[in-house]
């Protein structure tokens, strides 16, 4: 791979948002774009009456089928380990390809993408994820995208090296002599890579499927609970989207519900119990110095992160929500500058 104008790309396809980094190999930052990540092979004019705004979506046909990609609301959720798998996944990469391919061309030299550590250490899972994103697609009638490389790393490993290339979050000493945790919600697992002496620990590297779909299912069984004649279908829909949106209320249909007491009620719930299981799975790591958190549902659990580690230094990327992204990124321009030096 030539280094001169060589295109990497950091593309993290969540369960809520997907996250794509891009920019040349000698960039000094890249260009970050965040949409929902959410896909439907139905018609636009078949899901919704209201008319909303649809700028960010794009229709993407893989393995020959039509889907809109980054549509608004949710439309039969993945949420399982074999998401990496699905048509729908592919839909949200195709778009993923469409929306780089808008903004540096139409060839990729080096693509970076993530899996839940628990997957991650999966060699043939790797592998077949390399081969499935690796190649020419043609994402739709006017648009063909080549990516050359791709390298498929952990989740959590994307938050490491975000944060490490900020002037001022993390020193080179402690890179190299602290334990280092890093903390990474997302929708449907918080997945956690512990660091020692620079290196990574795979016995205190892991995943919780307790994350933050738990916390819209203990806020919609609130709901329920506290209101049984306001109950509708498409309430998780609408607890998922206000939550993505970072709104304060969301609207039920007969009125509207303030976001910020539910968070308060639930959380405790649930973070503490997800954090005690994560300090018992890092015990043997010892003492921590350093913890690193990111994904959208970091601030779901700081306050017990900061109560488990009480002597921990606590950082938090400065775009939480794309720091995997961006991490990858970072991944990419090291290895295409620097290769197995």
């Amino acid at each position: 791979m030539s280094k001169k104008n060589a295109i990497v790309c950091g593309v993290d396809i969540g369960y809520s948002n997907v996250k794509i980094a891009t920019g040349d190999a000698f960039a000094s930052v890249p260009d970050v774009s965040i949409f929902p990540a959410y896909a439907t092979t139905e018609e636009e004019e078949d899901v919704n009456l209201v008319k909303r705004n649809r700028d960010h979506e794009v229709t993407v046909y893989p393995n020959g089928n039509m889907w809109r990609a980054f549509t608004d609301r949710p439309d039969g959720r993945e949420l399982h380990d074999s998401y990496h798998t699905t048509e729908m996944y592919l839909a949200l990469y195709f778009g993923s390809l469409a929306k780089i391919a808008e903004k540096v061309g139409s060839t990729i030299d080096l693509l970076v993408t993530g899996l839940p550590v628990r997957l991650a250490s999966d060699d043939n899972e790797r592998s077949k994820l390399v081969a499935r994103l690796t190649g020419t697609f043609t994402i739709n009638p006017s648009t063909k995208v080549t990516v050359k490389q791709v390298m498929v790393i952990p989740q959590g490993v994307g938050v490491i090296n975000d944060v490490a290339n900020r002037e001022g979050f993390i020193s080179e000493d402690e890179l190299s002599e602290s334990n280092i945790l890093v903390i990474d919600p997302g929708f449907f697992s918080m997945d956690y890579v512990a660091f020692s002496n620079g290196s990574r620990v795979m016995g205190s590297s892991g995943s919780s499927l307790k994350a933050t779909s738990t916390i819209i299912e203990g806020i919609v069984r609130t709901l329920n609970e506290e209101n049984p004649h306001e109950r509708r279908d498409d309430l998780p829909e609408m607890v998922e989207i206000a939550l993505r949106k970072d709104a304060a209320s969301f609207f039920n249909g007969a009125r509207h519900i303030e976001v910020k007491p539910l968070l308060s009620k639930v959380i405790p719930q649930i973070a503490g119990g997800v954090v005690k299981e994560l300090r018992k799975n890092v015990r043997a790591l010892g003492a921590i110095h350093i913890i690193v958190t990111a994904g959208g549902g970091a601030p779901y659990y700081e306050q017990a992160v900061r109560e488990a580690f009480q002597n921990a230094r606590i950082v938090t990327s400065p775009n939480p929500v794309a720091s995997n992204a961006i991490g990858f990124w970072n991944y990419g321009v090291d290895t295409v500058i620097y290769g197995d030096e």
